[in-house]
């Protein structure tokens, strides 16, 4: 999730009316709100410790530097230039709230929860512009579940803190659950590679209208500078690991709510064939550069599909580099550098509606009975999601198991009755496998399930 900078266009201008006339042949404060707002963090600092230079307090200055260092999460580096902006004199209002519900993120990121929380108080109860505003809220929100979820039952894993409000209303024991997600970020973390500074917290709500009061914004959503997911029971295992996985596997600069939701949709560890829901939420028409780059011309039920079908779509028709290089830009300029010929293909693809057919999911334990249709050609995402590996470099893959043409996981596997199973069969030539996927694979394995 970004931190909000697109809403400092909105005060640039007063900002920048703010800096001294003595300052003037120093880099404005209108340069260094742009360089912020389009994601340049280095150069922002960069150029507002050139102006830092100057004589005079600098409010507008100190704020933009304690941003972008925040940004880039070194908080105890942002702090101090956080706290001169908010005691100058000559700062704005606007400048102030910034400043200071930045100065309650980085308390927020170090684990000071009360400096934080009186921070965001205070920003709230100012009231200075609707969207600062808002950015308190929700992280005060958020402070508040914290403290609410301390009579939750509380569950750890490898990679996560598990904080479940009703563990009876999950629909499978609660260390089945968390097990789960443990195994989701095992697999999405062999494409992402990140390494996390702590375990995340990972808060699961019974109910989706008490959790917005109490947060002050919509379920489920990730903060990766507090390392904290939010999440109804029934949501997707995967998807916001997903976010949290991207910030710190890949630190993207820039980020577009398309191809940010789409890698999260693609990457939510379901069997759903995501090619025929983006058909279903489009009608099979869509001009992807426009939604890339007006994405609030569109709705979410448009957005999330569409996205993730085509990030599903650029994996398997595209490298894995260029994938990434993509999402730590998510600019349609470096897109159409990139993937022009593949979006194109994608947007023909998508007007098919016999085309683009992945395996249909299935509810695992126990699937609908009947045999398999003949092969179906298999989206690299989906094979990459489910494949066993076997070394760590990542290089080589050992064996996709498919159950009624579903991937699934060895684990998936072993949840099925055997009773169930009617029949198994092993793949091992290079003819047979490709005739499924253009993946390596040292075998596939077919099962057969009856429900």
């Amino acid at each position: 999730m970004s931190l909000f900078r697109i809403s400092v266009f909105a005060f640039v201008l007063s900002c920048a009316a703010t800096v001294p006339a003595a300052a003037q042949s120093q880099p404005s404060t209108d340069e260094l709100g742009k360089l912020y707002v389009s994601g340049q963090l280095d150069a922002a600092i960069a150029l507002g410790q050139q102006a830092l230079q100057a004589p005079g307090e600098q409010p507008a200055v100190n704020m933009f530097v304690g941003r972008a260092y925040a940004d880039k999460q070194q908080f105890q580096t942002a702090i101090p230039y956080l706290t001169k902006s908010l005691a100058s004199a000559s700062s704005s209002a606007d400048v102030k709230a910034w400043s200071e519900a930045y100065l309650g993120t980085c308390y927020y990121a170090l684990q000071e929860y009360p400096k934080a929380k009186q921070s965001f108080e205070q920003v709230v109860a100012a009231a200075a512009t609707k969207n600062v505003t808002a950015y308190a809220a929700k992280r005060l929100g958020m402070l508040r579940a914290q403290e609410m979820a301390g009579n939750w039952k509380l569950l750890e894993t490898a990679h996560f803190r598990f904080h479940v409000q009703a563990p009876e209303n999950l629909g499978v024991a609660p260390e089945a659950y968390v097990a789960a997600h443990e195994q989701a970020f095992e697999t999405e973390n062999r494409f992402f590679r990140a390494t996390l500074p702590r375990k995340i917290d990972y808060y699961v709500w019974d109910e989706r209208a008490p959790a917005s009061q109490v947060l002050s914004q919509n379920l489920g959503f990730t903060v990766p500078e507090f390392l904290t997911i939010h999440v109804l029971k029934n949501q997707t295992k995967g998807h916001e690991t997903a976010h949290m996985l991207v910030a710190y596997g890949l630190h993207p600069a820039q980020q577009s709510r398309l191809i940010n939701e789409g890698i999260a949709v693609c990457f939510d560890q379901t069997t759903r064939n995501r090619m025929q829901l983006a058909r279903q939420a489009t009608g099979g028409t869509a001009d992807i550069w426009k939604m890339w780059a007006q994405p609030q011309s569109y709705s979410d039920e448009q957005l999330y599909p569409i996205g993730g079908a085509l990030l599903e779509y650029l994996l398997a028709h595209g490298s894995e580099a260029d994938v990434k290089q993509l999402l730590q830009v998510q600019t349609p300029e470096l897109g159409r550098q990139l993937f022009s010929k593949q979006i194109a293909a994608f947007e023909k693809e998508l007007a098919k509606p016999d085309a683009g057919v992945v395996a249909q999911p299935a509810s695992l334990p126990g699937t609908t009975p009947g045999s398999p249709a003949s092969p179906v050609k298999l989206a690299a995402s989906l094979v990459n999601a489910a494949v066993e590996r076997n070394n760590t470099a990542d290089k080589f893959y050992k064996v996709l198991i498919l159950v009624n043409g579903v991937p699934v996981p060895a684990a998936q596997l072993q949840q099925i009755n055997p009773q169930k199973i009617r029949d198994v069969k092993v793949l091992k030539t290079k003819a047979e496998m490709q005739a499924y996927t253009e993946v390596e694979l040292n075998g596939i394995v077919l099962v057969q399930v009856e429900g």
